[in-house]
């Protein structure tokens, strides 16, 4: 379950911030009355964007360790059991 929510993140986060770069570029162009606010909204989506990404990033990393750990755990209690069986 957790590893869908991941993809949904990093799909989520890539959304986030191709908008957030199209609304920062589209704002740097515009000459009109709204490109405060689109230059706004674009700095909101690109922030949330890296946050998003950054925890996705985090969750993917703390997953990998602590399979890592239960895979050493798993041999090391194997081979204290054959340990004692011999």
């Amino acid at each position: 379950m957790r590893r869908i929510t991941t993809a949904f993140e990093i799909i989520l986060s890539a959304t986030l911030l191709i908008l957030g770069i199209f609304m920062l570029y589209e704002g740097s162009l515009n000459k009109s009355t709204s490109e405060a606010a689109i230059l706004i909204g674009g700095a909101v989506f690109f922030t949330l964007s890296v946050m998003t990404l950054a925890s996705a990033v985090k969750s993917i990393l703390w997953h990998r360790r602590m399979l890592r750990h239960s895979m050493s755990n798993r041999n090391l209690d194997s081979a204290a059991s054959e340990h004692h069986r011999g």
